[in-house]
Parts: C-alpha cells; structure tokens; sequence
C-alpha cells in the first residue's frame, strides 16, 4: 500500500471544500420524498426557491425523455403532470450533471463518459425494477444508478498515480479493480463515493447502493435488491462497451444480484438488446 497517496487521499475527503457539493434544494427533496404524508405543494414550494432549479426543471419536463406530451410550464404543474418522485428523478439529472459532467483521466474517460455512463445505469437500473415489478423503489435506483460512481471523480487523480500498480494487483491476485484500488491506495472509489453522499446528507439506501454496487452481497440486507438492480445496470452497461474506462475491463456480474432478483437468462439477453434504444433514449437529457 502507498501510505503517503492514503494520506493524501485523507486529507482530500476530511476537508469538506474540496469535496464535489450540490444545491441545497437536492438533498432537501431528496429526503422529503422518503415521507409518504408529503403534498405536492410543500414539494413545488422547495423547488421554487431555487430559480436556477426551477428553469431547468422546466426545461427537462418538455424533453422527449420525461415529457407526457402536454408542455408544462409550471412546477406546480410538472409535481401534478409528472409525479412527485418523476420531478425528483429530473432534480437529481440536474444537480448530478455539473458534478460527472468532465475529464475522469485517471479512469481514462473523456469529458462526458462518466456523465453518459450515469445516465445509462440509471435508465437502465429503472427498467429493471419496473421489471421485477419494484414500481416502488424505481426513483431510487433511477438516482443511484446515475450517481454510483461519483467517487471517481475525487479518486481519479491518485488512481492516475497508481495505475499501474493496481494494474499489477488486479493480475497477480486475481482480484477485482475497486479491490485493488483498496489494496493499493487504502481506499475504493466506492468508499469515496459513500463519503461524498454522507456530506450531501443523501438517504442510507443511496449511500449503500454507491459503497456497494460492485460486491452487492455485502449490502445491508434490507437495501440488497436496490444494490443488486445498480450492479446489475452497470454490469450491463460496461459490457455492453458503455463507460469503460481504464477499470471496465475488471467488473464481473454477480450471480448474487442475479439470484437476489430472479433474473432470467431471458430477461438477461432481453436488457442487452435494449441498451441501444436506452441510449438513444438519454440522448435528449445529455
């Protein structure tokens, strides 16, 4: 292990400024909408605090992508037309786009990639639980899938450091790339990544889906199935040629999240041959 990149790695994620922040207003409906008693009038109210939020959100309830085909010019209007967890779908487009939306070099993914990659995991992630008829928890894997590897944006630096030698790890002991990163640095990006939505104040079960989704049997039993629907996403999506960066070579789909799910191999092929269309799909809020 590299004790001095750990330090650095320390010192990056105990100081809170240098951590990637979000609008105040996020995190705010991000926990209201874990109460089931909240109105669509205390929600729309939070939003237009925010004129930034609210044009953008707008802008997004007209797209191809989350429009019902009748214009929405409103947010009390978008809360009715859309739903409150739909809006809450598109504030979590909006405040995680500026954040993954650049260079990951030492992942090796151009500006852009880690953001398309987000949105694809998300989509994606949506689709399965709609699937497994998880109607109830699609919002939250919806977010997780687009934030799950959000700590690569803190960590890529240092893993451009140690690459190689987590490369090395990754071939001698036959581990996975998030393991090496570990064995090498003293940290995941995963743990990162967890470290990141404990600052932004995010629910528990998106702060697991983000430390677990590569090891999704170490999840918190209760948050297993939205871990197993993230992993499986993003699995997809690499193999898929979605997102891979310098570690995309080194994931392997867990035969944990397939049974924690009840995935078919009719259902696995199905996913696969619908990744052109999700692409096309979250083209139009890129």
């Amino acid at each position: 292990m590299h004790s001095h990149i750990k330090q650095r790695i320390e010192s990056t994620i105990n100081n809170i400024a240098a951590l990637p922040t979000i609008p105040e207003v996020a995190t705010k409906i991000l926990n209201m909408v874990n109460n089931p008693d909240v109105s669509f009038k205390a929600i729309a109210e939070e939003i237009s605090k925010d004129q930034a939020m609210t044009t953008n959100i707008l802008k997004l309830c007209n797209s191809a992508y989350f429009s019902k085909g009748k214009e929405i010019t409103s947010i009390d209007r978008a809360v009715v037309t859309l739903g409150i967890k739909e809006v809450t779908n598109i504030v979590m487009v909006i405040t995680a786009k500026p954040v993954l939306d650049k260079f990951v070099i030492g992942y090796d993914l151009g500006k852009g990639e880690l953001w398309k990659q987000g949105l694809l995991v998300g989509s994606l992630s949506k689709k399965i639980a709609m699937l497994k008829n998880r109607k109830d928890i699609a919002d939250v894997v919806f977010t997780g899938g687009i934030i799950h590897n959000v700590g690569k944006t803190v960590l890529a630096i240092f893993v451009q450091n140690t690459y190689n030698d987590i490369l090395n790890e990754v071939q001698e002991n036959n581990v996975t790339f998030h393991e090496a990163e570990k064995s090498i640095m003293g940290y995941s990006h995963q743990e990162i990544s967890e470290k990141i939505l404990e600052k932004w104040n995010f629910p528990l079960v998106l702060r697991a889906v983000v430390r677990y989704y590569s090891d999704p049997e170490n999840a918190p039993e209760n948050f297993r199935a939205e871990v197993s629907i993230v992993h499986l996403a993003s699995t997809i999506s690499l193999m898929a040629g979605i997102g891979v960066g310098s570690d995309g070579l080194f994931h392997q789909l867990s035969s944990f999240a397939i049974n924690e799910l009840k995935i078919s191999n009719t259902e696995l092929e199905d996913l696969f041959a619908h990744i052109p269309e999700v692409v096309k799909q979250v083209q139009d809020i890129q």
